[in-house]
């Protein structure tokens, strides 16, 4: 049966006929044909158009009768002719019918084409174009250019030679040449509808036309009709989009300024259809890995810029254009932070959308919070229609965030810094709020040179906070915190400063300020030692309990119980004088049952958690039960952020309470399984297409069950589960032998779990995973192993249990450094270096060649994670900025040393030139600090090993880093040379007098720059007293000496005290002169160091006692 033979009613011409006929005009035959009488169509066709007709009916029950009939029609091939009389019938009545069967047909012609035989396939598609050149209808010719398209894809996919398979309907794309050159503009806006229709098919099959494509895109986007403009704009986006990713698409990069041009004229119409459009185009186009895209980025971020600043546009579009520039910050960091106009145009467009909009500048940090919203109603600049939408200001504050992230820093951190700096000191409170606002959106990404900064900025920071205007003090605040959260140590050195501002601000008229206030707190005191809080410990515990007391604002009070909770955190023993009460106030909060206060019952959980690690399982005790309770409860509540915090409270808890947790872990680890277990993802009907209400009528009906059914992920079961995750682990880490039952389920579960598509489940388990090795030392070594540095020839240390857990756990870990996630493969190394230094080098044997090639192509930039960043960008690593999770892989390689001891010696060669390549002057600071590090930590761990290496590598490193402007650099340089002189004695002691000399202008930094200057001061002295322990007569003592003990005693890095201490110890027991000359300082070294503030260790403190009395 053929297609021919099904229909009498249309005509035998020739295939080629329609196609002749096609020139001069295609407007003129559709005229004629809309005055034509239309054909009595058969019977058939008109039981088919009595179906169809009643699928446009509003009647559901209708449209489900006529799809119930019209299924089995739809089956036989007879229904193809059928509906293409329908479709020719033109009437001033039936155009949702004509419309229909187009939508209806284009569903079902694929499975039918392969039906006809040659002839049938010709006779179909010329009348195709037919209907093409007549039809009068936009929807019906739409309607049928999307049938086309789909025919034309079935009949290119069949053929078997792709590079043929553009001929298998040549009419076609003469038609569309014919008409794109046609004098009709409706004409040559059907030739775009076509070619976008046929995007696929164009992208895959007709590579070799592309240079003639593009021409003929090109005079569309010339063309003097809007309307052929608009279409040859969509057509050109939908292939750009599709061919980003291709080598092909630099043909078409050329058009991106044409382009830019129409839709430029169409922003200024306010035709929003065609700049939204170009800006997905635009999105896409940005990680594109063509050179000729990157040279186009100036153009694009430009229109990005216009549309982002213009208010007669959606919110929508606006953040549209907002997305392509954070995008093209993320792909061609490098190309855009070079290019300092840009630049500094697109940060000066984000900081006049923050002056001008009436936003909440810190709203970023409530935007999530439903409390914050209700609490937020009866406040100045509460717009409750811009509750669910997009603003102004986050928008702007969005792509500053990108910005910052992903720029390097020496490019985007002055520009942004010198424009917060000139707006604080403005009489608008507007660019004040600008100024302070974006200074905290860039703490999170310019962390680095925002700490070596804080001089500077700090002084704004703090006069902010006492603004008259409360829209800056609430910035302020957000500037705090963020800043607080970000730019730790160094942020502690201003805590005389920062809490009595933020006690203050706890009073504020302000609903808005009050809470961030408090978010400044929890940000502030996560990192404080109990010294730093202790001032302000009583007033603050009191002024939080009263807080919370005292308002009714769900938003205030969970942000003040999160501020107790960071405050427990920093005075550690010092609150537990404060249980008590705040466990009083916490208990009431625990009991919440409404699910508008789920948040702050959590927030309760939460708190109780975080006193627990302050206070210690001693002052904690009484409180263990009515905590687990408030947990377990948790767990019955349909509310996944409940689960949440019930995971963190088991994990802190397991965590303080240890063996005394061990009871519940039969009713909690196979509970956690099972949420481990749960696939976050599941199955959901897909969203309905153009004509999506005939879903029904799809060739995949009835034939394929679960049909248009698309993947959902459940975000909230994905945080649950990563809560599951870290429990498991705490509960593995500190529970001892009694976790040994479960480690079968749990680690079955975690390995599973190793391959889950997210990053976030991945990182949780690579920490998890190193936990399970605990429970089997615990069991099988009483909670240690003994073992010998690079001792692998005699009989392993570890039972037999304990390797096999070993054994599985670290393959895992090894193939989680080669995920594409940075943070997955740095948690990965932490793990392996967890476990081979509780276990030693027995258990990195088994993993030691791929662990070892998989860390130096990390170290080489080599490593998968390392390689999806190239966009187009060809500067190398000059630009490059520090990537945290290489700390923890430079980690690993001292933790080689340390494990392997001598075998490691013979990777040297490999491994330091590429651990060098970060400790070049072009490097960032943590780089250079990160590399000199490591190289301290090789050298204390190989000794004599390093000697061949000394002097093209560790030596000029080292003094490099000690004429570092940077103090860590300085202090890990410092600790580098010590080391190497400990380990290699005589044989450098003719570079004895220029280390010396690169050491001493460390003990003139000054200390009351923060922590990290104390530590470059502290670790000058322990280089000094490894020296003169190495060799010293070759160290200058009466020089040396003074200086050092004028230093002394150690500040703050404490693992050192042994190293200087014992080497004044030695040279007292030896009467040293030098030494004895100073005995009044060293009296007072040896007396505050022994004094009962001190933070020496105990055992020290009585030997420096001692010895001070030997000296009086």
């Amino acid at each position: 049966q053929t297609y021919s033979q099904l229909v009498l009613p249309i005509t035998n011409a020739p295939a080629d006929h329609y196609i002749l006929q096609l020139t001069p005009t295609i407007i003129t035959q559709q005229k004629a044909a809309t005055m034509a009488t239309p054909a009595p169509i058969s019977a058939d066709a008109a039981q088919m158009a009595t179906y169809l007709a009643a699928l446009t009916q509003p009647d559901t029950n209708i449209i489900r009768q006529a799809e119930v009939a019209l299924k089995p029609i739809l089956k036989n091939s007879a229904c193809v002719p059928a509906m293409i009389e329908v479709i020719k019938a033109q009437s001033a009545d039936n155009e949702g019918t004509r419309h229909v069967a187009a939508i209806v047909l284009r569903k079902r012609i694929t499975g039918h084409m392969s039906k006809f035989d040659a002839a049938a396939r010709s006779v179909l598609k010329a009348e195709l174009l037919s209907i093409l050149q007549t039809e009068n209808s936009r929807p019906v010719r739409n309607g049928v250019v999307a049938l086309v398209a789909t025919v034309c894809k079935a009949e290119a996919e069949d053929g078997t030679d792709l590079a043929q398979a553009a001929a298998s309907w040549p009419e076609l794309f003469q038609f569309i040449a014919a008409a794109a050159g046609d004098a009709h503009p409706e004409a040559r806006e059907l030739a775009f509808l076509l070619l976008g229709e046929m995007t696929e098919t164009v992208g895959i099959h007709l590579k070799p036309q592309f240079g003639t494509l593009a021409g003929l895109f090109a005079a569309g986007l010339a063309d003097g009709d809007v309307k052929v403009q608009n279409s040859a704009v969509k057509a050109l986006g939908l292939l750009v989009s599709y061919l980003a990713d291709e080598a092909e698409i630099d043909t078409f990069v050329p058009l991106v300024q044409p382009m830019l041009t129409v839709a430029e004229a169409c922003r200024i119409r306010h035709d929003e259809e065609v700049v939204s459009t170009t800006l997905d185009v635009l999105y896409d186009l940005s990680f594109s890995p063509s050179a000729a895209v990157a040279a186009h980025m100036a153009p694009i971020v430009r229109f990005a810029q216009i549309c982002m600043s213009d208010s007669n546009l959606e919110m929508s579009v606006r953040d549209s254009a907002a997305l392509v520039v954070a995008t093209m910050a993320e792909s061609k960091p490098k190309h855009l932070g070079r290019d300092t106009a840009l630049l500094t145009g697109i940060v000066e467009t984000i900081f006049n959308l923050i002056e001008t909009s009436d936003g909440s500048a810190a709203g970023a940090l409530f935007e999530s919070n439903p409390a914050w919203k209700e609490d937020f109603e009866d406040q100045e600049g509460y717009d409750p229609d811009e509750e669910h939408g997009i603003t102004e200001t986050g928008m702007a504050q969005g792509t500053l965030d990108m910005l910052a992230c992903e720029i390097p820093k020496k490019y985007i951190f002055e520009p942004v810094v010198s424009r917060c700096m000139s707006r604080l000191a403005s009489a608008d409170p507007n660019q004040r709020k600008a100024g302070i606002a974006c200074l905290g959106v860039i703490a999170e990404g310019c962390a680095e040179p925002l700490r070596e900064n804080l001089t500077l900025v700090m002084p704004h920071v703090f006069k902010s906070a006492g603004d008259a205007d409360a829209r800056v003090r609430e910035c302020a605040c957000f500037a705090l915190g963020q800043i607080s959260e970000h730019c730790q140590p160094e942020v502690l050195t201003y805590s005389s400063q920062i809490l009595p501002i933020v006690f203050a601000l706890l009073d504020d008229a302000n609903i808005a300020v009050q809470a961030t206030s408090c978010y400044v707190l929890e940000m502030f005191c996560e990192r404080l030692e109990p010294e730093g809080v202790r001032p302000l410990l009583d007033p603050l515990v009191r002024k939080l309990a009263s807080m919370l007391e005292a308002t009714s604002k769900r938003s205030v009070q969970e942000m003040t119980v999160a501020a107790l909770a960071a405050t427990a955190v920093a005075a550690e023993e010092e609150f537990a004088p404060y249980v008590v009460g705040v466990a009083s106030l916490m208990s009431k909060l625990m009991e919440l049952k409404e699910e508008k206060t789920y948040s702050l019952r959590g927030r309760a959980l939460e708190c109780m958690g975080h006193i627990a690690i302050a206070v210690g399982k001693e002052h904690f005790r009484p409180y263990f039960g009515p905590t687990m309770q408030c947990a377990c409860e948790g767990l019955t509540f349909d509310s996944t952020d409940l689960h949440e915090f019930a995971y963190a409270a088991f994990a802190n808890l397991a965590k303080v309470m240890g063996d005394e947790f061990a009871p519940v872990l039969a009713e909690l680890v196979p509970h956690l399984v099972t949420v481990i277990s749960q696939d976050e993802g599941q199955f959901e009907q897909a969203e309905e297409e153009q004509g999506g209400q005939f879903n029904a009528l799809d060739d995949s009906d009835e034939e394929e069950e679960g049909g248009g059914l698309v993947m959902h992920i459940r975000t909230a079961l994905l945080e649950t589960k990563k809560g599951g995750i870290t429990a498991v682990g705490e509960m593995a880490a500190h529970t001892g032998a009694a976790f040994v039952p479960y480690m079968g389920e749990v680690m079955t579960v975690l390995l599973k779990a190793a391959d889950n598509w997210h990053p976030l489940i991945k990182t949780e388990v690579a920490d998890a995973l190193a936990s399970l090795v605990v429970p089997c030392v615990a069991q099988d070594h009483n909670g240690e192993i003994t073992w010998v540095k690079g001792d692998i020839a005699g009989p392993s240390p570890m039972s037999a249990n304990t390797t096999q857990a070993v054994a599985v756990i670290l393959k895992a870990l090894v193939t989680m450094m080669k995920d594409d996630t940075k943070d997955v493969v740095g948690k990965a190394c932490e793990g392996i270096q967890r476990i081979i230094e509780l276990c030693g080098p027995h258990a990195l044997s088994s993993v030691a060649n791929d662990c070892l090639e998989n860390t130096y192509a990390l170290l080489a930039k080599e490593a998968p994670c390392q390689q999806l960043e190239d966009y187009g960008e060809e500067f190398g690593d000059e630009d490059d900025d520090h990537d945290s999770f290489m700390t923890s892989v430079c980690d690993l390689v001292g933790s080689f040393g340390r494990v392997m001891g001598q075998h490691f010696v013979q990777y040297l060669p490999k491994f330091l030139p590429a651990v060098c390549g970060y400790a070049k002057s072009s490097r960032p600071p943590s780089d250079r600090s990160m590399a000199i590090g490591c190289l301290g930590e090789i050298a204390q761990e190989l000794g004599s090993g390093i000697a061949e290496h000394w002097s093209t590598v560790f030596y000029p490193a080292a003094i490099a880093g000690l004429a570092d402007a940077d103090d860590s650099v300085k202090r890990n340089a410092a600790f580098c040379i010590g080391v190497s002189c400990e380990g290699l004695g005589e044989v450098v002691t003719s570079q004895y007098a220029a280390m010396l000399q690169a050491l001493s202008p460390l003990f003139v930094v000054d200390i009351t720059e923060g922590d990290t200057a104390a530590a470059c001061v502290d670790n000058a002295c322990a280089a000094v007293a490894r020296m003169i322990k190495a060799s010293p007569s070759h160290v200058p003592m009466a020089q040396v000496l003074p200086v050092m003990l004028k230093a002394m005693p150690l500040k703050n890095d404490m693992t050192e005290n042994e190293t200087v201490y014992n080497c004044l110890f030695g040279l007292l027991q030896q009467n040293q002169a030098d030494l004895l000359a100073n005995k009044h300082e060293l009296s007072r070294v040896f007396a505050e160091a022994a004094s009962e503030s001190s933070k020496v260790e105990d055992e020290l403190k009585e030997k420096l006692k001692l010895a001070l009395q030997s000296l009086n």
